[in-house]
């Protein structure tokens, strides 16, 4: 038995489900509303003698670590840990972590060192007044200091080292986690002597720290953050984000700032949907991250020159995944942490935001008339490409004409240009693309009911198909529902086949699918297999003769012998097929 497998096995998937949605039983069923998207009227299902959900709404569905993989938006490996810890479970030694035993343990290591080295300057913080005053001088109160384990790292190599040791965890460990160095005297942190602000992965595992200084006369830099490490990517991690990712979901909008205390101030004033970069520039795949949970990005960055650049920067990147970006205006030199902490009113700011298309042609086309001839060509052309990277013509009309206002430039000019630079990028899009991808694009026909009640009793019936069902299913069945019978099919036995070993095999879209099929066909179960697959066969037969005949008359009409030898041949053995299930 594999891992997930066995966790399936010791953990009911209601009780799970139960901790982030209320279910009431309904039938076979309990039922409420979708843990995924706002709804009024339930439409979210869960089977416990199956252990799966489907939502009829959002057509979520799976299994117990599909829904945690969705929920927290973790990989199932980083859900199948979480669920373990979570119920603590006991694993037998035989049953082995996906992708190496020595992996995971190396990640639980880790983590386990983070956390005892958060936990430590937490505990250090208390024992520095200096520290502890710098936090009250930035408004940061005592709940926020326990909810983020804000801490400050001492000197004390010594006392970190004992309390590692009580935990199991050795000098070697924190060095490989960057948090203690080796020096010519002796083991030093480069953290000592800063405020810690710990930093947590999406399922709240804490994998790094980012350090500030605070006395007056510290002219070392402002900032020092956790090294790149196989378990710490800043490129793909958000400060806050364990914490924000429920409210985020809710309001679908989360709030972008550019600092740890920045958060922290927001969440203190209830804008609890705010998450951070780590001093890094934000990246496309931190706005892949934030898509998952939310459509709109409010983006609250400093007034100051860097801010407003760091915001020109965005702007293509937003529009290459699905969020639609918002620019919240503070004053020159204002960050959202001492804005808050004067009194100012965000939520006004937060009416008055701009879409960012607004902000950046207004920000861009400032004193455009007094410009240079060449500078002017400069940010017309900015702007069209970043206008060109829309594919909706309308939306790219609307902001031409935007554009066309601010700048005073002829709409029709600015048209021409986007045309040439579309047609560019069209040229270079098609030396790139390979016939395969052309092929995968056709999208698949819809499943038709027979076909879902079909592959129900075949997941569920007794004994294996006959052989020429089985070529028949092949030929016939929807191009989403073939990967899966191919599976199945392999796995039949006399005992049926297990669901949760078929799940093993299966891709989440797949599960989403399979799920559903279940739901939906559980309680309509009065028709025989046998009869439901001659209702198939004889409509897709009348279909595959009328459509054969329509290619034997096209290859007679162009003289393509061989063309209609091979059809015909086709027909044939096609026709032995259905007759060997007493149809044709």
């Amino acid at each position: 038995m594999n891992l997930f497998n066995y966790i399936k096995q010791r953990i009911p998937i209601l009780e799970v489900i139960g901790e982030y949605s209320t279910l009431k039983k309904a039938g076979l069923y309990w039922k409420g509303c979708c843990p995924f998207h706002f709804e009024k009227t339930p439409s979210f299902s869960v089977s416990p003698h199956k252990e799966i959900f489907y939502c009829f709404g959002c057509h979520a569905g799976g299994d117990v670590i599909s829904f945690i993989t969705k929920i927290e938006h973790c990989t199932p490996l980083e859900a199948a840990q979480h669920l373990v810890e979570r119920y603590r479970i006991d694993l037998p030694t035989d049953i082995k972590w996906q992708k190496g035993q020595e992996s995971h343990e190396a990640k639980t290591i880790y983590t386990k060192t983070c956390l005892v080295f958060a936990q430590w300057c937490n505990t250090q913080l208390f024992k520095n007044t200096s520290a502890l005053a710098y936090l009250k001088e930035r408004s940061i109160t005592d709940e926020s200091i326990k909810n983020f384990m804000i801490g400050y790292c001492s000197s004390d190599v010594k006392s970190l080292l004992a309390t590692g040791q009580k935990e199991g965890i050795l000098a070697l460990n924190f060095i490989d986690a960057h948090i203690l160095l080796e020096g010519k005297q002796g083991l030093y942190s480069a953290f000592e002597d800063r405020i810690i602000f710990p930093i947590r992965d999406t399922i709240g595992k804490y994998v790094g720290f980012g350090g500030r200084v605070f006395k007056k006369n510290d002219d070392r830099p402002k900032y020092y953050n956790s090294h790149e490490h196989p378990f710490f990517n800043k490129g793909a991690l958000l400060f806050g984000l364990d914490q924000a990712k429920k409210t985020i979901s809710e309001k679908d909008d989360v709030l972008l700032v550019e600092g740890y205390t920045d958060v922290i101030l927001m969440n203190q004033h209830g804008f609890t949907n705010t998450v951070a970069t780590l001093g890094t520039a934000c990246t496309q795949e931190h706005l892949k991250i934030l898509s998952r949970y939310a459509q709109r990005l409010s983006i609250v960055y400093d007034g100051d020159t860097a801010g407003q650049n760091a915001i020109l920067r965005l702007v293509e990147l937003c529009w290459q995944v699905a969020l639609d970006p918002y620019v919240l205006t503070l004053a020159a030199n204002e960050d959202p942490a001492h804005f808050l902490s004067q009194g100012g009113d965000l939520t006004r700011v937060h009416a008055e935001a701009q879409d960012i298309f607004t902000f950046v042609i207004h920000t861009m086309g400032t004193s455009f008339s007094q410009k240079s001839l060449q500078e002017r060509i400069t940010v017309a052309k900015k702007i069209i490409s970043i206008i060109q990277l829309l594919t909706d013509p309308l939306k790219q009309d609307l902001l031409l004409k935007q554009a066309s206002d601010t700048l005073s430039v002829p709409f029709e000019t600015l048209k021409e240009e986007l045309t040439k630079v579309t047609a560019k990028a069209s040229q270079r899009f098609k030396r790139d693309e390979s016939p395969a991808k052309t092929v995968d694009s056709i999208s698949s026909p819809e499943i038709s009911q027979l076909e879902k009640k079909i592959f129900y009793g075949i997941l569920y019936y007794k004994g294996t198909t006959q052989e020429d069902d089985q070529y028949l299913l092949r030929l016939w069945l929807s191009k989403p529902l073939k990967k899966i019978l191919e599976t199945l099919l392999s796995m039949q036995s006399d005992e049926g086949v297990s669901l949760n070993v078929l799940f093993e095999t299966l891709t989440n879209e797949e599960k989403e699918l399979v799920s559903r099929i279940i739901m939906e066909s559980e309680e309509e179960r009065s028709t025989s297999l046998q009869d439901l697959l001659v209702q198939f066969y004889k409509k897709q037969w009348k279909l595959t003769i009328h459509h054969v005949k329509l290619k034997i008359y096209n290859a007679q009409e162009r003289g393509d012998g061989p063309e209609v030898t091979r059809l015909l041949n086709d027909l044939t053995l096609l026709k032995k097929k259905m007759l060997g299930r007493d149809i044709a």
